[in-house]
């Protein structure tokens, strides 16, 4: 795998993160939900967005505002390699995790458009 894309997939953990503890905290359930929908949607790869949710969760706890620009900014960093096919699966990853525990709350909803809408604009 290549610096880019594990970039990427990392970015990628780093929004789910996001959207996981936006509405209040992050539960077991929502844990098991990321590992699983990351095994499903990254397959072989999904250890490096795993280690990244770890991290975020256990050792840096960084704010949502936080977690979210500093995803951003390696996107756009990467966005070279950011093929439509990877956007897909980023959005569906963040989705996925959304609706995982209770369906979508409202600010995991406007996260959710928020990311979409800058996603599309790289």
């Amino acid at each position: 795998m290549n610096i880019p894309i594990r970039e990427i997939y990392r970015s990628i953990a780093e929004v789910a993160y996001v959207i996981a503890k936006a509405d209040k905290g992050l539960s077991a359930t929502e844990r098991i939900a990321f590992n699983t929908i990351i095994q499903e949607e990254l397959d072989y790869n999904s250890w490096v967005a795993q280690s990244r949710f770890e991290l975020l969760d256990e050792v840096t706890q960084p704010s949502l505002e936080e977690a979210y620009k500093d995803a951003m900014i390696d996107l756009k960093r990467y966005k070279g390699s950011l093929t439509p096919e990877l956007k897909e699966k980023a959005k569906r990853v963040v989705k996925r995790v959304a609706e995982s525990c209770c369906g979508f709350s409202a600010k995991e909803a406007l996260i959710l458009v928020k990311f979409e809408r800058d996603l599309n604009a790289l």
